[in-house]
C-alpha cells in the first residue's frame, strides 16, 4: 500500500509536472493595492513617531526652565533670609552675647492648593569668637537643599491636578458720545469738596483780618413802664387799667470791634421815642374860640395838670378836658366858670392824650457769639445812656397829631440795661443782615419827683446791615 502510494504521487507528478493556470482576473490589481497600502502605513508610523519625539523634547525642556527658575528663586529666598538672621546675629555678637540656639521659621512655600507650609529649624552654637561665615554657608546649603526638595513635591502636586479652562462671555457694550461728553465736563470740573474746604479756609482767615464793622439798624418799639411802687392816692392796678402802651420807634448807627475770637465790643448812636398813652379822657372842641376876635381868645384857654405814673401833665389849651373815670384831670382856671359840655357849641373830639419822650442813646454793648456757621447767632448784652432832647404830650384825634404840653420833673438822663439774642446772615462780601430781638429796661425810674417810681421799658427787633473791614 505505501509503494502504491508513492507511485501514485509519481504518476501525479508526471502527469502534471508542466500543467500551468492562468490567474484569475484582477488579482495582480490587488496583489499591488495591498503593497501600496504597507508602504503608506509605514510612513504613517514613522511621521507619528517624530510628533512623539518632539512632544517629549518640549515637555522636558519646560520642565527643566520651570525647575531651574525655581531652584534660583528658592535660593534667593533662603539667601535673603539667611542674610537677615546673620545680621541679626553680627549686631548681637557685637554686645558680647552667645547664643545656643538659632531658630528659623515660618518660611513658607506656595502650594497648588495653597494650604502647605513648611517651617525650618536650624541649630547651631554660636560663638563671639567664632566666625559667621561657617554658620552662613551651612544655612545656605540646608535651606537651598530643603528648598529644592519641596519644590519637586511642590511640581508633582501640580501635574496630579486636572487643569480645565473657562471663557468668560464678553458682551458689546455701546458707548454714547454724549456721555463721553459729560464726562469730560465733570472731570475738567474742580473738585467741589475742596473748592469748599479752601472756601472755608479763605473765611476763616477773613474773620480773624476783620477787626472792626460799622453798621445801622432801626426797629419798631413796644413802649411801656413797670410800676415799681405809688405812693400817692392811687394804686398799680388803677394805672395799669388807664394808662396804655404806645408804638414808638428807634434807629441809629453802630461802631464793632472783635477783641477775641468770639467776643465783640459795640458802641453807637441811637435816636430812641418811648412814651404812653392815658385813656378815658373826654377832649371836646370849643367853637367859640375859632369866633371871636384874636384879643378875646385868651379868655377860652384854660390851663390844667393831669396826674400819671410817670408824672404831671401840664399844658394851657382851648380845649375842654373831662376825666371820664376819676379825678386826674386839675382845671387851674376854674375861675372862669365850669363848662358845659352838653351845650352844642362844645363837641367831643375822641382824642388820645399820648405821652412822648425822645432819647439820644449811646449803648455800650457786649456781643458773644454762641454759633459760628453760616448764620452767626449772638447773645447780647450791656447797658446804655440816654439822654432826654424831648419831653411832649400830644393830643391825637382822627388824622391829626397836636402838641399840648410836656410832663413835668423827668429825669434828663436815665440808663438802661439791654439784653437781645443777634442774628447775622452774609449777603455779600463783608456785609452781613443784622436782625435782633431785644428788649431795653430803664434802671433808674424816669420821674424822681413823682410820687410814683415808674421804669420805661421797650421791645423791639432790630433790623439793619454791618460792614467788616
Amino acid at each position: 500500500m505505501v509503494e502504491n502510494f508513492n507511485q501514485i504521487d509519481g504518476v501525479f507528478r508526471s502527469k502534471l509536472g508542466d500543467y500551468t493556470e492562468s490567474a484569475p482576473e484582477g488579482v495582480w490589481e490587488n496583489i499591488e493595492g495591498a503593497l501600496n497600502a504597507r508602504k503608506s502605513a509605514k510612513r504613517i508610523t514613522f511621521l507619528r513617531m517624530a510628533a512623539a519625539i518632539a512632544a517629549f523634547a518640549v515637555v522636558g525642556s519646560s520642565y527643566l526652565y520651570l525647575t531651574k527658575n525655581n531652584q534660583e528663586n528658592s535660593k534667593e529666598q533662603a539667601v535673603a533670609e539667611v542674610n537677615k538672621k546673620e545680621n541679626i546675629l553680627n549686631n548681637k555678637a557685637k554686645d558680647g552675647l552667645t547664643y545656643n540656639e538659632v531658630e528659623i521659621a515660618s518660611v513658607e512655600h506656595l502650594t497648588a492648593d495653597n494650604n502647605e507650609q513648611k517651617i525650618l529649624n536650624a541649630n547651631s552654637e554660636v560663638s563671639k569668637d567664632k566666625p559667621q561665615n561657617l554658620f552662613s554657608e551651612i544655612l545656605i546649603a540646608d535651606n537651598v537643599q530643603d528648598k529644592n526638595q519641596g519644590n519637586r513635591e511642590g511640581i508633582e502636586k501640580v501635574e496630579q491636578k486636572e487643569i480645565s479652562l473657562r471663557f468668560k462671555k464678553v458682551e458689546a457694550v455701546l458707548i454714547d458720545p454724549r456721555e463721553e461728553k459729560i464726562n469730560a465736563v465733570l472731570n475738567s470740573m474742580p473738585d467741589l469738596y475742596n473748592s469748599l474746604a479752601i472756601n472755608n479756609d479763605l473765611e476763616a482767615l477773613e474773620k480773624e483780618n476783620t477787626k472792626w464793622s460799622v453798621g445801622g439798624d432801626f426797629s419798631p418799639l413796644y413802649s411801656y413802664r413797670y410800676i415799681a411802687e405809688t405812693g400817692g392816692t392811687y394804686t398799680k392796678d388803677y394805672y395799669n387799667n388807664s394808662e396804655n402802651a404806645i408804638m414808638s420807634y428807634t434807629g441809629g448807627l453802630n461802631i464793632q470791634y472783635k477783641a477775641i475770637d468770639r467776643l465783640t465790643i459795640q458802641a453807637g448812636v441811637y435816636y430812641t421815642t418811648m412814651g404812653q398813652s392815658i385813656d378815658y379822657m373826654a377832649v371836646y372842641s370849643n367853637a367859640a374860640y375859632n369866633m371871636v376876635a384874636e384879643e378875646y381868645k385868651d379868655r377860652f384857654i384854660n390851663s390844667y395838670n393831669i396826674s400819671n405814673s410817670t408824672g404831671e401833665i401840664a399844658f394851657n389849651s382851648p380845649y375842654v378836658i373831662v376825666d371820664e373815670k376819676l379825678g386826674r384831670v386839675d382845671n387851674l382856671t376854674d375861675s372862669k366858670g365850669v363848662a358845659d359840655v352838653s351845650d352844642p357849641i362844645y363837641s367831643n373830639l375822641d382824642a388820645e392824650i399820648q405821652q412822648n419822650f425822645q432819647y439820644v442813646e449811646v449803648p455800650f454793648l457786649l456781643r458773644y457769639k454762641i454759633i459760628d456757621k453760616n448764620i452767626d447767632l449772638n447773645l447780647i448784652g450791656g447797658f446804655g445812656a440816654n439822654f432826654l432832647i424831648g419831653n411832649d404830650v400830644y393830643l391825637r384825634y382822627g388824622s391829626n397829631k397836636e402838641i399840648i404840653g410836656e410832663t413835668t420833673g423827668v429825669n434828663s438822663i436815665n440808663y438802661n440795661g439791654t439784653f437781645g439774642l443777634g442774628i447775622e446772615y452774609p449777603l455779600f462780601d463783608r456785609l452781613n443782615l443784622k436782625i435782633e430781638p431785644s428788649i431795653k429796661y430803664y434802671i433808674n425810674e424816669i420821674n424822681s419827683s413823682s410820687s410814683v417810681e415808674s421804669h420805661p421799658y421797650s421791645i423791639g427787633i432790630y433790623t439793619g446791615f454791618n460792614y467788616s473791614f
